[in-house]
This record gives structure tokens, sequence and C-alpha cells, in this order.
């Protein structure tokens, strides 16, 4: 069920380098997280992305126990915090923007919140391949519209069990 950019670049296999951009909150299908989700979290992107070396994940929290969990847990990565609605969400827009896109061969965005929209098809437009990846109960009607590839997973807990 993806759908795809014709005009977006072809990434160079020998300089792939991918972002991954993960609202883990969104991605596990609750707020609050244990130690447990946050690994089930981690083993789902591994499984259906099997990031390497080169590749950059954030995490975006929304809760302090869930900021300290993902510092347990998921070693290697970039965490920000953003407290409140949309806390996660905003934190992470504004880590997007700290990054030059155009080194990425891909970007994926793990999170069915609308606000990802704009920046979904502003990436788009300028060429950069994104996808959205996220739970079907968890994905805004805008962003599974504009999303260029969409690709569902289970809640990752459930893959896990």
């Amino acid at each position: 069920m993806c759908k795809s950019r014709k005009d977006a670049k072809k990434p160079n296999a020998d300089t792939a380098r991918r972002l991954f951009v993960v609202d883990v909150e969104n991605y596990c299908g609750k707020p609050v997280l244990s130690e447990a989700d946050v690994l089930a979290a981690k083993k789902s992107l591994e499984k259906h992305f099997h990031p390497g070396e080169n590749d950059l994940v954030v995490v975006g929290t929304s809760h302090t126990s869930n900021y300290f969990n993902v510092g347990m847990v998921w070693r290697g990565v970039r965490q920000v915090l953003g407290k409140g609605h949309d806390g996660a969400d905003i934190a992470l827009l504004k880590a997007i923007k700290d990054y030059r896109l155009d080194t990425f061969s891909e970007v994926f965005i793990l999170s069915g919140d609308g606000i990802f929209t704009e920046a979904v098809e502003e990436l788009a437009l300028s060429g950069v391949l994104v996808a959205v990846v996220s739970i079907k109960r968890c994905l805004s009607q805008r962003l599974a519209e504009i999303a260029p590839q969409l690709q569902f997973v289970k809640q990752p807990a459930l893959e896990v069990a």
C-alpha cells in the first residue's frame, strides 16, 4: 500500500544515508512508555528498516519519563523532548531543520500525527524521498493524503510479543 513520487531523487547506494524521525509515543500507540515499549519500538525499526551506521535516528518524546526510558534502552540516537500538547512533534520538526536534508537519501517519519503534513509535503517537493510509517489507527487523514509513501506497521509491542 505504498504511493511513490516519480520526481524524487534516487539514492546512491554507495552514499545512502537515511534519517529516521521517530515520534516514539505515536509509533508505540500510547502516551506513557515502559522500557519494554521503547525496546519494542527500537526492534520494530530495526526489523523493518535495518538502520546502518551512517543512518541517523532522532527520537522525540513529550514526557520526561519516556525520555528517560528512551535513554536507558535506545543508545546512539539523538533524543529531543518537547513537553505539552504536540511537544514531541514540535521538537522533532525543529530537529529536522538542524540537518542538511540533501545529505540523506531518504527521510522516514515514524508518526501518524497530522502536524507532520507540511514537513512531509515540503520534503517531497524538494525532491527528498520521504515515507510516513505509522500504526493505521494513529494516522491522520491529512498526513495519509499527502504522504508520497505510506507504510503501516503493527503496534511495536504486539510485533515482538
